[in-house]
């Protein structure tokens, strides 16, 4: 996908926009995707043309609200649009982001890519069949707190990822590891840069159909160690990642937008505060960047497999024999 990107549609009416401009459009208006319609709509790359969802009066109500037209199937989108954010439930992810790509409309997608490999491969063969951007929406990667700890840790050799907060009855058919999970998986994978050798994990249903905490070990191929915690009936908000660095120990709260270090055998904490930013707003920018500029972007399909595939791995051990981890209940509760 780093070569041959081009934009199919640019050769279709573009009466009514600057120079430049990108068409954009919104597939799926819950309350993330209103969020996308949002930021397309106040980004000087982009002219958001369309907004589709199946409820008729959220496709009014957001287009309504952004000067766009209200569409009710995402294949109108078709010969209106150059790009497109696809906020629909993961399940419709293959059917949706397929039929747009076929079409040479380029496409930032909600994580998790699919809702199986085979499925996100195929997507990221379409997309390059199509010549195509394919963005996958692992949203974190964008966290300006995040890129410091990413610049700051030099060989990470035990990662700590703890993604944990209090029930709030959403996307409850969805497990834990695809719903929250799978962030920390995306980040770790960037982090360390190797292969993931083997997976354990535990985990547990308590208020949902589906697991509500989960627990993943994760052991790379670099000698790299990975501990990943996530849960949606926890006491408390946290979202940390730790770093063991030779020579220091490094904390990115994602929460608190600070990243600290401290050297082994010093007493000395230092600390850098990061400045607000608005993760969904630079994820969208990044991603007309990667249309105009016809080149690949931060996560692309590849990226979005291979967070998917360990989320596959952690959900096949939780079902699986139970392994020898230690699980601290710190944090969860019923």
């Amino acid at each position: 996908m780093r070569r041959g990107l081009h934009c199919a549609s640019r050769s279709r009416d573009w009466r009514g926009l600057n120079q430049g401009e990108i068409r954009t459009g919104v597939v799926g208006l819950g309350y993330f995707g209103s969020f996308h319609a949002r930021q397309h709509a106040a980004n000087s790359k982009a002219r958001l043309v369309a907004v589709v969802d199946a409820d008729h009066s959220r496709a009014d109500s957001v287009a309504a609200d952004h000067g766009a037209e209200p569409l009710f199937d995402h294949r109108d989108l078709i010969g209106r649009v150059d790009a497109v954010s696809i906020t629909v439930p993961t399940s419709l992810h293959h059917a949706v982001a397929g039929d747009l790509l076929d079409a040479g409309i380029h496409v930032l997608i909600e994580k998790p890519i699919a809702d199986s490999p085979e499925a996100a491969r195929d997507l990221i063969s379409r997309a390059a069949a199509a010549g195509v951007v394919l963005q996958v929406g692992h949203i974190e990667r964008f966290s300006p707190v995040f890129g410091e700890l990413s610049r700051a840790a030099r060989d990470p050799r035990v990662v700590e990822l703890t993604r944990i907060g209090p029930w709030k009855g959403r996307a409850v058919d969805v497990d834990v590891v695809l719903d929250l999970m799978i962030h920390d998986i995306d980040l770790v994978l960037a982090l360390v840069g190797s292969p993931v050798l083997s997976v354990e994990a535990i985990g547990a249903a308590v208020r949902a159909p589906t697991n509500d905490f989960a627990h993943a070990l994760l052991r790379f191929e670099n000698g790299a160690v990975a501990h990943l915690h996530a849960s949606r009936i926890a006491d408390r908000q946290e979202r940390t990642i730790r770093v063991v660095d030779p020579g220091r120990v490094l904390v990115a709260d994602l929460a608190a937008r600070t990243v600290s270090w401290t050297a082994n055998g010093s007493d000395d904490r230092h600390e850098i505060a990061v400045p607000p930013s608005d993760n969904l707003a630079l994820e969208i920018d990044s991603f007309l960047d990667a249309v105009a500029r016809r080149h690949a972007p931060v996560v692309d399909g590849e990226a979005g497999l291979r967070a998917l595939d360990v989320a596959e791995r952690i959900t096949r051990a939780i079902k699986g024999p139970s392994p020898a981890l230690e699980y601290s209940m710190n944090g969860v509760s019923s």
